[in-house]
């Protein structure tokens, strides 16, 4: 199989080393002539890594001379880095003392005792290699072979929201399951308890989670049970894990559930566990998917089922595996097993010419559709198999290409690693060297894990995956990786949490062990009762506990790059050896930084590091020495609700990219100096005052994504304002601005300088999304008018604002919130021709809306009521919530009849409310009605008896507060 690791490496040794050896450090005398002989071996080497990259798949001892040369590199990449970087901190080491004549906290090695140290490395390092290279003609490699990697195009042909949505050849099976599950059994019928389990089987590829998330989803297993949850099974099955995932669960799904339940369940034993499943589950008829079992421990199901009894009559488990014995031993009888078949012939081409078709649809698909019936047969029935061989085919674009594929010898391998699906390994080695790197770190991450897009994306540009193009963010870039390997069917599921701000993604468990399979020394996930292979050699660590970092584990793992916790019950002190692991280029603590007060000087040790996250820590101070992490690139400190400042030799920290500070609630200033961090690309929040100026935004035109400028109200002047240059930072595609909630004055002066500042900040016209808050001015600028690429705006605690003039011509603006607009009047009746959501809270004096064409969502919280008169306009709304009204006893009637379009409505927090308006009966397409706090009116909505139920009964689904009064089949 193809090995991007060591190609990536050399290629990355050899530029490292030609670009020290050019260079003048004086850390470098003596040094030189070693690196040009590291070079020169490593370009012997490299003539001969393309066949042997072929060659080795069935010869072991190429495999072991391979892993040999993988450890070197490695060793070698390691000194280059020291060297590098102990010239950065000396060169850094003389500006600050230049700069302040004080002494500073850098501790620089004694200059004579690392050159020797360093010559002395490089030698031995070099003899070793010297070795390696000698050995390559054991193996007879042929010079100047070039695998078959695809170049990326600059455009994808589909967008991620359209991948992974065919699902062909599966109808009638979904039917057949969905008509066993979804029926209450009667007294004769065979049930275990009141669970029955259902278990569908099949070989790894064949699509048994993608069946049991087509059930899963169906509107008619969301009528037939009143619970749903979905767990992905690890290969160690533990009892406790589950009935805590089960918990977690369930708690998201009731708001009844004690918000510090997750806690107490760290310190739950299994009988106190079961007891609360019990509890939780025993009046509700639930189904539980348990993904990917493998266990086949009779005892341990049998203890895992204990929990279960409980639960309504019909409630089910359904299971998939690969195991036709677990499959067996799992259902609850015989009929209850599904075998899973493989697709027919005609459905695999229909799947496969869906995927390579898709960009030719002009070329001439005789010849190329008779070559891909022959490689469809060759996926045997297995639709994963079908799509990324169909992903790969829609990339070549020639007759010999497509023959190339259907010969390929990797089709019949039966050595090492064959138990990965032959078209798998064909689409990976025909991946770009960059993309391959990045598939593969996903391996550091536990199989069925969801993995978050953000943190992807930050690792690949931390290790230099991501190929530079010109000026383009390497963030954006890394996105664009991302969208591709999705589209190839290397990542899947991927999850759009809008309001979360979040995208994840999985791998299927194939995929998982073919990143594995390239990974299998140098990346690692322990999971609970699990022990590291590999120590000495692993280079990517996770866990979802913290306690599997000990100080013991860390002893041995002396060569780590990676550390990620991700997550877990166990919350215990940050192992101190951690910071220790000199080679460091990554330390996510995550959901483990709870338990960090302080974060230790020796964090400064980690000189390599460049992503570090401590997220949601109780650190009230970085280290001083946290700035002589001079390869940081990323930072972040997201709700550290503790920390109350950065240290002011922040600046120094020359090539840091992302600081995160967002939630970092104790944080009122910013330390001085930060416009000379040129490289920043993402800085989360610029706080103005203490002595800060916002013109140290300046020069800092590289800054994109989401940004926020908090304490306008101390920038004194317009011209203050214009030297932020907003207008120059066309990458920022979501801006918040800010004057602080205390900005409020009876005088003019505080209205006037808001004027002129806000004026003055006018941003470049790519931005997409607009935030002002606590502005004091009567009016917004003309340029929000001139902002054509805003697709949504919130106004919030603008109180003198009387009206908005312009925004309703902006082309694409689809969401508009309007919040605490105390003497806010009227919008100006514009067209608004793509609105669909408009929330408008606590806007005492608005009464009256414009029209508009293609609202979808109206929120309201808490206004004036003559605001419904207008609403009758309002035709095209779906979803309306009515929320705060106090003083109202009944909807209007007119405001109501004419919405025709509604299909949902929310009414909350209206204790006055006693009636429902007779126009609900003309709303046919209304299917869902949500009554909570509002104790008056459950009186008149009491089913078959109360004075406004003949209004809703034609409703399918109306709960009101926390009870489900009707839910019909629609």
């Amino acid at each position: 199989m193809g090995d991007p690791i060591i190609s990536s490496v050399i290629n990355l040794v050899m530029e490292r080393s030609s670009s020290l050896a050019a260079q003048d450090f004086a850390v470098l005398w003596g040094l030189k002539s070693d690196l040009r002989s590291l070079r020169t071996i490593f370009t012997q080497i490299q003539s001969v890594l393309g066949d042997a990259e072929i060659k080795q798949r069935n010869n072991t001892a190429l495999q072991d001379w391979l892993r040999k040369l993988r450890a070197a590199s490695f060793q070698v990449e390691n000194v280059l880095e020291e060297v590098s970087t102990e010239a950065l901190l000396r060169r850094l080491h003389v500006e600050r003392g230049i700069k302040n004549n004080v002494s500073t906290f850098f501790s620089a090695s004694n200059p004579l005792k690392f050159r020797v140290q360093m010559v002395q490395r490089v030698r031995e390092i070099k003899e070793s290699l010297d070795a390696i290279a000698a050995e390559r003609i054991n193996f007879q490699l042929e010079e100047g072979i070039v695998t078959n990697s695809e170049v990326v195009p600059q455009l994808e042909a589909r967008t991620i929201r359209s991948i992974g949505s065919e699902v062909i050849g599966r109808d009638c099976e979904r039917e057949m399951i969905l008509e066993k599950i979804c029926k209450t059994p009667d007294h004769h019928d065979d049930i275990h308890d009141f669970v029955n389990v259902y278990a569908i089987c099949g070989v790894g590829g064949l699509g048994k989670t993608t069946l049991a998330q087509l059930i899963y989803k169906d509107l008619r297993v969301d009528k037939f049970f009143d619970l749903k949850i979905w767990l992905h099974i690890s290969n160690h099955f533990s009892i406790v894990r589950l009935l805590r995932e089960i918990l977690n669960s369930v708690q998201g799904d009731s708001s009844n559930i004690s918000s510090n339940l997750s806690s107490n369940l760290s310190h739950m034993e299994l009988e106190q566990l079961e007891q609360l499943v019990q509890e939780r589950l025993e009046t509700r008829r639930f189904l539980l998917v348990l993904d990917g079992v493998e266990n086949e421990n009779t005892s341990e199901w049998d203890g895992f089922m204990r929990a279960f009894k409980c639960g309504t009559r019909g409630s089910v488990v359904m299971v998939t595996t690969r195991s036709k014995e677990v499959a067996d031993m799992m259902a609850t009888c015989p009929t209850l097993v599904h075998p899973l078949s493989r697709l027919s012939e005609n459905d695999s081409c229909l799947l496969f010419d869906h995927y390579a078709f898709d960009v030719h649809k002009d070329v001439d698909r005789v010849e190329f559709e008779t070559i891909g019936r022959e490689i469809v047969k060759k996926c045997e029935g297995l639709p994963l198999a079908v799509k990324v061989i169909g992903s790969l085919m829609c990339h070549k674009s020639s007759i010999s290409e497509w023959l190339s594929v259907l010969q390929s010898e990797v089709w019949d391998f039966t050595g090492e690693g064959s138990h990965i699906l032959p078209s798998l390994k064909l689409s990976y080695e025909n991946l770009p060297t960059h993309m391959r790197q990045c598939f593969a770190l996903c391996s550091i991450f536990p199989k069925g894990h969801e993995m978050d897009k953000q943190l992807l994306v930050e690792l690949w540009v931390a290790y230099g995956f991501v190929p530079s193009r010109g000026d383009a963010d390497l963030y954006d870039l890394g996105e664009d990786i991302f969208s591709s390997l999705v589209w190839r069917s290397f990542l899947q599921d991927v999850k759009v949490c809008i309001f979360e701000g979040l995208t994840t993604c999985k791998m299927h468990d194939e995929m998982h062990a073919l990143a594995q399979s390239v990974m299998k020394y140098e990346c690692s996930s322990i999971m609970s009762g699990e022990v590291l292979k590999f120590p000495e050699e692993v280079l990517h660590l996770s866990s979802n506990d913290i306690l599997y970092f000990s100080n013991e584990v860390m002893a041995k793992a002396k060569s780590l790059r990676s550390l990620i916790t991700l997550g877990g019950f166990p919350r215990i002190a940050t192992p101190d050896q951690i910071f220790e692991q000199r080679y460091l280029r990554v330390l996510h603590l995550g959901s483990s930084s709870d338990m960090l007060t302080d974060l230790p000087e020796s964090v400064g040790n980690l000189k390599f590091l460049r992503y570090l996250n401590i997220s949601r820590s109780k650190i009230a101070a970085l280290p001083k020495s946290i700035v002589q992490l001079q390869n940081l690139q990323t930072l972040k400190l997201t709700f550290c609700e503790n920390l109350y400042e950065l240290p002011e030799g922040i600046r120094y920290m020359r090539n840091l990219r992302d600081l995160n500070i967002h939630g970092c609630s104790s944080l009122d200033h910013m330390p001085v100096g930060m416009g000379q961090l040129r490289h920043l690309r993402r800085l989360s929040t610029f706080l103005v005052g203490q002595g800060v100026q916002i013109s140290e935004l300046q020069e800092l035109n590289l800054l994109g994504g989401e940004f926020s400028i908090k304490g306008l109200q101390n920038v004194r002047s317009s011209s203050q304002a214009e030297s932020a240059n907003l207008k120059r930072k066309q990458n920022i595609n979501c801006l918040n601005l800010s004057w602080g909630a205390n900005n409020n004055s009876d005088d003019d002066l505080p209205e006037r300088n808001s004027k002129e500042v806000l004026e003055a900040l006018q941003p470049h016209p790519n931005l997409k999304m607009l935030t002002i808050s606590d502005y004091q001015g009567s009016r917004f600028p003309d340029w929000i008018g001139s902002l054509v690429n805003l697709v949504s705006i919130t106004f919030e605690s603008c109180k003198k604002c009387e009206t908005l003039h312009s925004i309703g011509k902006l082309p694409f603006l689809k969401v508009l919130e309007l919040k605490g607009m105390d003497a806010l009047k009227h919008l100006d009746d514009d067209l608004f021709p793509c609105l669909e959501k408009l929330v408008i809270k606590d806007c005492p004096s608005l009464i009256k809306l414009p029209y508009f064409p293609n609202l979808k969502l109206l929120h309201v919280v808490g206004n004036n009521e003559k605001l419904f008169i207008s609403m009758r306009k309002l035709t095209s709304i779906r979803f309306l919530e009515i929320e705060g009204f106090k003083g109202m006893k009944c909807l209007p009637d007119d405001a109501i009849r004419n919405l025709t379009a509604l299909e949902e409505l929310y009414i909350r927090g209206c204790p006055n409310l006693r009636w429902l308006p007779d126009g609900l009966r003309n709303l046919e397409a209304l299917k869902s009605l949500v009554i909570e706090d509002c104790e008056l009116v459950k009186v008149s909505c009491e089913k078959e008896v109360g004075v406004d139920w003949s209004n809703i009964a034609h409703i399918p689904y109306i709960k009101i507060d926390d009870e489900v009064v009707q839910l019909l089949d629609t």
